[in-house]
């Protein structure tokens, strides 16, 4: 089921100056209900402009962005309603914090949203759970917090308003190697809990890789292509062309399948670079 539609769209900064340049161009996509996509595509490709146009905080030069098919260009209300449907969590969100506990960060957009004080205090508590935050984390100053606590408070105010869809720019930028992981769970967690649809823009493959079902590659402000995981991590060539490269591993295991081994190829995480090895060598005979 369709839940997220581009059609014709096209955006273009500065039109009508000496400083005009069109970001997207010409884009056609649809995104299903419940679906996990990943972003990926060199800087400057469009994706920021793209899911820029997805909650209407960018409204389209030409063409329409519909949302459970309506218009959400239509009117300032349309607009304003999508925000909340569609949460935009941008690269660094840690830097929008602002209040004087983490509790009433978290708890902004479900007040702006004119819920009552119990619904409020109802969402914060599910979504701090959700991303792992306590209760006497939730009392402190966001600027108390570690850099990978801020960034999980951060995208908790976004879960609290119950988005339909959850876009993520670039969630585990500048994190060290342990914040990076307890994202990408809570951000897998967040999906399995609720069945949302989620968007994650990255520039690590591997990320990617492991959490999206779908890519959508993006170059030159033109979608190059959109398909399953296994479809754009098989075209390595085609990626370097754009400036890209598949996950570490992935490319490790395409080398060994052309030197003659009988390994499986759709290998994306290090878990699962160990899984096949070990099978391999248990089936060749020299697994201990």
């Amino acid at each position: 089921m369709s839940l997220l539609e581009l059609k014709n769209v096209s955006y273009t900064y500065s039109s009508g100056t000496p400083f005009e340049i069109t970001a997207i161009e010409d884009i056609n996509l649809t995104i299903e209900k419940g679906s996990f996509v990943g972003i990926i595509g060199h800087t400057g490709s469009g994706k920021s402009t793209l899911i820029q146009h997805f909650n209407a905080l960018l409204k389209p030069t030409t063409g329409q962005v519909l949302l459970n098919g309506k218009d959400i260009n239509q009117s300032k209300q349309s607009a304003h309603e999508a925000r909340f449907k569609v949460g935009l969590c941008f690269q660094y969100p840690e830097y929008q914090l602002f209040e004087t506990t983490v509790y009433r960060d978290i708890a902004f957009g479900p007040t702006n949203m004119g819920l009552s004080e119990d619904e409020i205090k109802e969402r914060v508590r599910e979504a701090a759970e959700l991303v792992g935050l306590t209760d006497e984390l939730l009392k402190k100053s966001p600027f108390e917090l570690s850099g990978g606590e801020k960034r999980r408070a951060a995208i908790a105010g976004i879960i609290a308003m119950r988005p339909e869809v959850l876009v993520l720019d670039e969630p585990t930028a500048g994190l060290d190697p342990s914040g990076r992981k307890k994202i990408l769970g809570m951000i897998s967690e967040f999906r399995k809990s609720t069945n949302s649809t989620v968007i994650i823009v990255s520039h690590s493959m591997e990320d990617v890789a492991s959490l999206a079902e779908k890519i959508i590659v993006m170059n030159k402000g033109r979608i190059y292509k959109y398909a399953d995981v296994h479809e754009i991590f098989t075209k390595s060539e085609e990626l370097a062309a754009l400036g890209l490269e598949v996950p570490p591993v992935t490319s490790i295991f395409l080398k060994l399948k052309e030197k003659g081994l009988d390994v499986n190829t759709d290998i994306y995480t290090k878990e699962q670079a160990e899984k096949e090895l070990l099978r391999y060598l248990k089936r060749e005979g020299i697994a201990w």
